[in-house]
């Protein structure tokens, strides 16, 4: 299998696993890697030759246990050398994605798990996606984007899409994981939204705010 399978197959499962679904529309990984339907389609083609996924016409693609048995483990992996690489590296959260997808494939299952108690089982990787253990099982991941978030309500921050464009805007505007914001004010129509805390006023984008998971922590 080759990297963009990988890529795909890891896709696939992050998403069914993000919005709790067996199955997920294939115009939803179009709209995450930023490809055309027809290269979604093909790669889908690809996968299904292999017993990766399973492709229904009009309903949508899952994992075949193959597939998400291989999901799983590039996914703890690359998680936990993310943790590593940040934790005990200095690496920061927008410059280890590279590093941890070259060695998600070259590490042992022995090797991994020695690091996974190492680091002190970690529950998250530095974006907020959760671990999965050896079985799938992890904690739930934040699906409740900024955007959907009332005027008037406030909300925190705890998990963002590992996309290094978006983590270097956040660095820039001083937004990180567990950052409390106000929703002040939302422009549909120029499409950005006003965010407060005690640090001050942003605006960002409702594209960004797409892209910012959480909770919301008022009535």
């Amino acid at each position: 299998m080759n990297r963009a399978e990988e890529d795909y197959i890891k896709m696939i499962y992050e998403l069914t696993v993000e919005k709790d679904l067996f199955m997920i529309k294939t115009n939803e990984l179009s709209d995450r890697f930023g490809f055309t339907d027809q290269s979604v389609n093909e790669m889908i083609k690809k996968l299904e030759t292999k017993n990766l996924v399973s492709f229904i016409p009009y309903k949508g693609v899952s994992l075949t246990p193959k597939g998400k048995t291989i999901a799983i483990r590039m996914i703890r992996a690359h998680r936990i050398w993310e943790v590593f690489l940040t934790q005990k590296l200095g690496f920061s959260w927008e410059s280890v994605h590279e590093d941890a997808e070259m060695l998600e494939h070259a590490t042992s299952t022995e090797v991994l798990e020695a690091l996974y108690k190492y680091l002190g089982k970690p529950k998250y990787c530095q974006h907020g996606n959760p671990i999965p253990n050896l079985k799938g099982k992890m904690e739930k991941s934040a699906t409740l984007s900024l955007d959907e978030v009332e005027v008037g309500k406030t909300f925190e921050i705890t998990r963002v899409l590992d996309l290094k464009e978006l983590l270097i805007f956040l660095n820039e505007n001083e937004i990180r994981l567990h950052d409390q914001y106000e929703i002040m004010d939302k422009d549909s129509f120029n499409g950005v939204i006003k965010i407060k805390n005690q640090k001050g006023t942003k605006i960002i984008s409702i594209k960004t705010a797409k892209m910012l998971f959480g909770h919301q922590i008022s009535a």
